[in-house]
């Protein structure tokens, strides 16, 4: 028996297997992977940008940011190679001898390394509400439980895909049935876990002092994460639809394609908060800056926990351009002192403190 003209598996009645044009779904899919993940790239290129030369602050969010970036890019490499070895037809169209060592590699990797990538995309958003909500209490419990979850969830996660079903071939034994199951049931409580996520800053961002114009801007931005869990969602249906059939070669596709847009939207959404300072800086530049243009400490105390005057009654931090408290440099100076135009920071260290009297001395211009 010739593997190369022998189907993986049978087709459905009156279907007759096609081995060498076959329907299939790899340029669409790869075009839909390939966008996001550029367009991903794109938002986390401009985040950096801002962070080292528009707001001057960088934060643990930011480097978990790029690592969760780099660990984007590779799961799309090894899916778009996934496809390029023929997954992407249906099963009755795949033939023996495409199934090999190398590509089953892939496969393990990719299903395992989703959990790493996920993970880290989450740990930036439960960071950036920590820069902005840690001021109160509960935000804090709720952050940290979160934190904790989605530690452990995910660990066991990778933990399951790497190492069960060793020496097995995945999708043609008990084991691979075992794998889609606990797929299936991973995913709704990922769907669980993303409502969480979305859901917590709510009531915080309704105890913040903004305009409703921009109260709705923050919400728009909390609110992007609403489509990572639509993915989720419909992750889940065809997740459940791989579990019930056999077409595991064609079914696996939707899947693969949805955890690409998860985790990649839910990074696009944590680098929305620092497009209003890059926004921002013609016109901060192009005009002089006076004492009334940087947010007031309140008797030149340590910006720490307190919200500034004017903040938050229950102590967040201004977000009066719709930001993360560090989008602008001031909130990270630690003690500043206006005195009839002239700042002085203080807080700064060697490089950082020649910028940001470097970034002072140009909005005064």
């Amino acid at each position: 028996m010739d593997p190369s003209k022998t189907p993986i598996g049978p087709p459905p009645p009156g279907v007759i297997p096609n081995l060498v044009n076959p329907e299939s779904t790899v340029d669409v899919a790869s075009a839909v992977i390939i966008f996001f993940t550029i367009l991903m790239l794109l938002f986390v290129l401009v985040r950096m940008y801002t962070k080292l030369f528009v707001s001057l602050s960088r934060g643990w969010d930011d480097y978990v940011c790029i690592l969760a970036c780099c660990c984007s890019i590779a799961y799309m490499g090894i899916t778009i190679d996934i496809f390029a070895r023929g997954y992407g037809v249906h099963t009755w169209d795949f033939p023996v001898s495409k199934i090999t060592p190398t590509l089953l590699r892939e496969l393990k990797a990719v299903t395992a390394g989703y959990g790493p990538t996920i993970f880290l995309t989450k740990l930036c958003l439960f960071i950036l509400y920590y820069r902005i909500f840690s001021p109160n209490a509960i935000m804090r419990y709720l952050i940290y439980f979160g934190v904790a979850f989605n530690a452990t969830f995910y660990v066991v996660y990778t933990l399951f895909y790497t190492f069960h079903c060793l020496g097995a071939t995945s999708g043609t034994t008990k084991c691979g049935r075992d794998l889609k199951l606990f797929g299936v049931i991973t995913t709704a409580i990922n769907i669980a876990d993303d409502f969480y996520i979305l859901l917590i800053p709510l009531s915080a961002i309704s105890t913040l002092q903004l305009p409703p114009a921009k109260k709705l801007g923050l919400l728009a931005i909390f609110f992007t994460g609403f489509l990572a869990c639509l993915c989720s969602i419909v992750s889940l249906h065809y997740r459940i639809i791989l579990l019930r059939e056999t077409d595991d070669v064609w079914n696996v596709v939707p899947v693969l394609i949805l955890g690409t847009v998860e985790f990649n939207i839910g990074l696009i959404c944590s680098c929305l908060p620092t497009l209003p300072a890059l926004f921002r800086r013609s016109s901060i530049f192009s005009r002089k800056t006076t004492p009334s243009d940087v947010p007031d400490s309140g008797n030149s105390e340590p910006v720490k926990g307190a919200a500034p005057s004017g903040g938050s009654k229950r102590g967040f931090g201004r977000l009066g351009d719709v930001e993360s408290r560090d989008s602008v440099a001031a909130f990270e100076s630690g003690r500043r002192e206006v005195s009839g135009g002239k700042y002085e920071m203080n807080g700064y260290q060697g490089e950082d403190a020649g910028r940001a009297k470097e970034w002072f001395k140009q909005a005064r211009m």
